[in-house]
C-alpha cells in the first residue's frame, strides 16, 4: 500500500508544475484530490501515525492559521463597518478558501514523514524533486517564452509551464539545493567503495548530480528573475553557514569557516550593490516601473495595516480592499501583494502574527538543535533542506510563492522531509487512531475540498461559456456566480449583460439586460463596497 501511495505522491510533484504551476483552479483541485487520496489510503492501512518533535511547531502554526482564518470568516464585515474588537474578515469567501489551502498543506507536511522514514527514503524523495525540476527546466528551454502555455491554453505565459518567470526561478532554486544536498551526502559514501567498477560508477553519478546542480542554478539565473537570483544567493550562503556551524568539531575551524563565508558574502553583496543597473538590464527591468509599483502596493498595505492593526482585514481579503488605498490606478487586478509575509500580516493583524512568529522561532530552534546532533551524512542533507526553505522564504519577501501551488507544494514537501523520523532519533511520537478519529480526519480533508471544487466548477462555466451564444453564455456565467460568488465573477456576469444589451434587438430587451447588470452591481457592491471593478461597472450603468 505504501508503494502505491508514494507513487501517487511523486506523480503530484510532476503534475503540479506542468499544470501551469497549478495556478488554474482545476490544478489545485487535482492536487487536493491526490493528497486526500493518499491520506485515505494511509489511514485505511494504518492505525498509528508518527511524527517528530520538529513537526510540532509546523503543526501548531498551520493549525493556528487555519483556525484563526476560519474564525475570521465566521464574523464577516465590510469596509463600511467600524473596526471590530474581535477578528473578522472583509472577504469571507476568500478567507474560507485560504482555510482550505492551509489545511491541505498541513496534510502534505504530515504525509511526508509517514511515507519517507529513513535517510534513504528522503534521498529518493529529493531525487524525484530534482528530476521534476530538471524536467521543468528542459521544458523552459524548449518553450522559453511560454509557448507551452499558449499552445495548450491560448494564454501567453512566462517560461516553460510556469505563467511567471519569478515562480519558475524559485522552483529551480529549490531543485538545485536539493541536488546539492544529495551530492554532498553521496560524497561521504566514497570510503565504502572497494572495487574499481564501483568507484567509476560513483564518479559518473557524482558528476551527473553536480552538473544537474549547476544547470538548475544557471536555469534560475537565466529566467532573469531578480527574486530568483536573490533566493539562490541566500540558499547557497545559508547552506554554507549551516555546514560550517554544524560539521567541524574544532572551534577554530568553525571560526575560520565562518569568517571565510562571511567575507565572501560581503564581497558578493558589495558587487551586487555596485552593479544594480547591470542586473536590472540583464533582468530587463531597467525602467524601475516594477519596483515603483511594488513599493506603492507595499505602502498601500501599510496604510491598511494602520487602520486595522489588531486583527487585520481577514486572510485573503487584500484584493478587494487594496484598490481603495492605491496611490494610482493600475490596469491589472491586484490579486497578490507580491510579499507573502506582509500579506499574511495584513490578513491576521499583529495579534494573529504573534503565534506565527512564535511558531517560526520554535521551528528554527528545534531544527538547528537537531542539525547539530545529527551524524555528518545526515547533516549535509538536513542542511540542504533548511537552506531550500530559507531560500523560498526570503524570495517570498518580494513575490507570492506560497500561493503558487507548484512552489508551495515543493516547499511543504521539503518541510515534511525536515520532519522525517530519520532526523528525530529518540524524539519520535506516535498517535493511535481508532475508527472515529480516522473518519474525522477524512471528513475534514474532504470538507476542505468543497470550496476549491466549487471554484473549479465556476472556472469551467466561465471558460467554456466564452464561445457560446448570448443566452447560453449568460446562463453559464450565472451558474459560475452561483458556484463561486466572488466579486470578479459578478463583474464578468455584469459585463456580459452589458455587452448583450449593446446587441439587443429591441429597446425593451436592452433596458431589461442593463437593469439585470445594474442589479448585479448593486447587490455585490453591497457585499464588497469600494471594489474598483464593481464600482466601474455600476458607474457605466447609472440611469441617464
Amino acid at each position: 500500500m505504501d508503494v502505491f501511495v508514494k507513487t501517487i505522491f511523486i506523480l503530484l510533484l510532476f503534475f503540479t508544475p506542468f499544470a501551469f504551476a497549478g495556478t488554474e483552479p482545476w490544478g489545485f483541485s487535482i492536487l487536493q484530490g491526490g493528497v486526500v487520496t493518499c491520506w485515505i489510503l494511509l489511514l485505511c492501512s494504518r492505525r498509528k501515525i508518527v511524527f517528530s518533535s520538529v513537526f510540532k511547531p509546523v503543526f501548531f502554526t498551520l493549525l493556528f492559521l487555519s483556525a484563526f482564518t476560519a474564525l475570521q470568516a465566521c464574523f464577516s464585515k465590510t469596509l463600511l463597518d467600524p473596526v471590530a474588537l474581535y477578528p473578522v474578515s472583509l472577504m469571507p469567501l476568500y478567507s474560507w478558501e485560504h482555510v482550505s489551502l492551509f489545511v491541505t498543506y498541513l496534510a502534505v507536511v504530515g504525509l511526508v514523514p509517514q511515507l519517507f522514514v529513513s535517510q534513504q527514503d528522503v534521498k529518493k524523495l529529493l531525487f524525484w524533486v530534482v528530476v521534476s525540476a530538471v524536467a521543468v527546466a528542459i521544458c523552459a528551454v524548449s518553450f522559453p517564452k511560454g509557448d507551452y502555455i499558449f499552445q495548450l491554453a491560448g494564454v501567453r505565459g512566462g517560461i516553460g509551464p510556469f505563467l511567471n518567470r519569478n515562480h519558475a526561478s524559485v522552483f529551480f532554486v529549490l531543485g538545485a539545493l536539493a541536488a546539492l544536498g544529495v551530492f554532498f551526502t553521496s560524497q561521504l559514501n566514497y570510503g565504502k567503495l572497494v572495487s574499481r567498477t564501483q568507484k567509476q560508477a560513483f564518479y559518473i553519478k557524482q558528476v551527473c548530480f553536480f552538473a544537474v546542480f549547476v544547470s538548475l542554478c544557471v536555469a534560475a539565473v537565466m529566467t532573469r528573475s531578480r527574486g530568483g537570483m536573490l533566493s539562490l544567493l541566500i540558499g547557497l550562503f545559508t547552506y554554507s553557514f549551516l555546514i560550517v556551524w554544524a560539521v567541524p568539531r574544532q572551534f577554530q575551524r568553525k571560526i575560520k569557516g565562518f569568517l571565510i563565508t562571511l567575507v565572501v558574502l560581503v564581497l558578493t553583496s558589495g558587487w551586487i550593490y555596485t552593479h544594480v543597473d547591470d542586473i536590472n538590464a540583464f533582468a530587463r527591468r531597467s525602467s524601475g516601473a516594477s519596483e515603483q509599483t511594488r513599493q506603492m502596493i507595499y505602502r498601500s498595505a501599510g496604510t491598511i495595516l494602520k487602520q486595522y492593526p489588531v486583527w487585520g482585514i481577514g486572510v485573503g481579503a487584500m484584493p478587494v480592499v487594496i484598490t481603495s488605498y492605491t496611490e494610482w490606478s493600475l490596469s491589472s487586478y491586484i490579486e497578490r501583494l507580491h510579499n507573502d509575509w506582509l500579506e499574511i500580516l495584513l490578513g491576521v493583524g499583529f495579534v494573529g502574527a504573534l503565534p506565527i512568529v512564535f511558531g517560526l522561532i520554535w521551528f528554527i530552534y528545534l531544527a538547528l538543535k537537531r542539525l547539530k546532533r545529527l551524524e555528518i551524512r545526515k547533516q549535509f542533507l538536513f542542511a540542504a533542506l533548511l537552506s531550500a526553505l530559507a531560500a523560498m522564504s526570503v524570495g517570498s519577501l518580494v513575490d507570492f510563492h506560497f500561493f503558487i501551488p507548484a512552489n508551495a507544494l515543493l516547499f511543504f514537501v521539503l518541510l515534511g522531509a525536515v520532519c522525517s523520523l530519520t532526523y528525530a532519533k529518540h524524539h519520535v511520537h506516535e498517535i493511535s487512531l481508532n475508527g472515529g478519529y480516522r473518519i474525522g480526519i477524512i471528513v475534514i480533508l474532504l470538507a476542505v475540498c468543497y470550496l476549491p471544487l466549487q471554484k473549479t466548477l465556476a472556472w469551467r462555466c466561465y471558460v467554456f461559456g466564452k464561445g457560446l451564444k448570448t443566452q447560453a453564455k449568460l446562463a453559464q456565467y450565472e451558474q459560475a456566480l452561483v458556484y463561486y460568488p466572488s466579486p470578479r465573477y459578478a463583474v464578468r456576469l455584469g459585463n456580459a449583460y452589458l455587452n448583450a444589451s449593446n446587441r439587443a434587438a429591441t429597446p425593451e430587451e436592452k433596458a431589461m439586460l442593463r437593469e439585470q447588470a445594474r442589479e448585479i452591481a448593486i447587490i455585490y457592491l453591497g457585499r464588497y463596497p469600494r471594489d474598483k471593478e464593481l464600482s466601474q461597472l455600476y458607474m457605466r450603468l447609472r440611469p441617464y
